[in-house]
């Protein structure tokens, strides 16, 4: 029987590292695996990095596979199931975990398909900028999980590990968790093949919670733009620094993409928390924004500007 894999975390999280890291213990042990990636806005980022990585990836794109895509989701995961050892789902960072168990446990995947790893990955430097809905779209994220991984740890400044977890105690009260969700003990810059082979052993934790029923996409949107300015890196850091922190563009949660540069292109990737920005020598021209009461005209007056 196919078990079935969910890795899940806010928009940012570190989802896509991770799951390269498992994808290559997964490899190693000879353990057949296919890849769904959802991408909530434009597709082609994350799953074109899986792809050159492993194969086997199929993507669902332009909304979230607990509302929009759910049937599709479904369907996807009728054709892959008993065809793989395990099938890993990276669901959109916009996501309801309560729809992913609606869909593998239906009756005609039952059969199929079991629950296997479920974990949540959370970037412990974005708890405290999350806003109310990031803040109920984690809650619903975490409501079953296995346990928590923390992702980029690595990176400044320096992180209360402590207080984040009385944080995210708190964003799961809102949907009436009072248990603590258990964590890894080991950061996700520092997993080892033997800490892959414990998590594996982290399956569902079916917790009482107040289950939310959102269509996202009446929340979030995605806005996907294809600047024709030629950026420094200097240049295309300022520019998103501006995005990110004037309200006029909107409550931008998540900058992904490629721009162009005098010597190939410069890959952004950007969330509440961090900026970050690489040098490649080739690749496309792209950016999928993703945030609320985006104002889709002067993002991309901001980026040609």
């Amino acid at each position: 029987m196919t078990k079935i894999d969910l890795i899940t975390g806010f928009l940012g999280a570190g989802k896509t590292t991770f799951i390269k890291k498992y994808g290559s213990f997964l490899k190693q042990k000879n353990i057949s695996f296919a890849v769904v990636e959802n991408e909530f806005g434009a597709p082609g980022v994350d799953s074109a990095i899986l792809q050159s990585e492993f194969g086997n990836v199929t993507e669902i794109s332009g909304g979230c596979i607990c509302c929009t895509m759910k049937t599709g989701f479904h369907q996807i995961i009728s054709e892959l199931a008993e065809n793989y050892d395990r099938i890993i789902v990276e669901p959109s960072g916009i996501f309801n975990c309560d729809d992913f168990f609606d869909v593998i446990t239906s009756p005609d995947l039952k059969e199929k398909c079991q629950p296997g790893m479920c974990i949540a990955l959370i970037d412990p430097h974005s708890i405290d900028k999350l806003n109310g809905s990031e803040r109920s779209v984690l809650a619903s994220e975490l409501a079953d999980m296995g346990c928590i991984v923390w992702t980029k740890m690595d990176m400044p400044p320096e992180i209360d590990i402590s207080k984040v977890k009385k944080q995210v105690r708190d964003i799961v009260k809102d949907i009436g968790i009072e248990e603590d969700i258990p964590c890894f003990p080991t950061w996700s810059h520092m997993l080892k093949y033997e800490d892959f082979e414990k998590l594996m052993k982290f399956g569902p934790i079916r917790r009482m919670h107040t289950r939310t029923y959102t269509d996202h996409t009446m929340i979030f949107q995605s806005a996907r733009l294809y600047p024709d300015k030629v950026y420094t890196m200097e240049g295309i850091q300022r520019c998103i620094e501006h995005l990110t922190s004037c309200g006029e563009y909107g409550e931008i949660s998540r900058i992904k993409g490629f721009v162009k540069s005098p010597d190939g292109t410069i890959a952004v990737n950007c969330t509440v928390s961090d900026r970050q920005f690489e040098t490649l020598d080739g690749g496309w021209v792209m950016l999928n924004i993703i945030g609320r009461r985006l104002n889709r005209k002067k993002i991309a007056q901001c980026l040609n500007n």
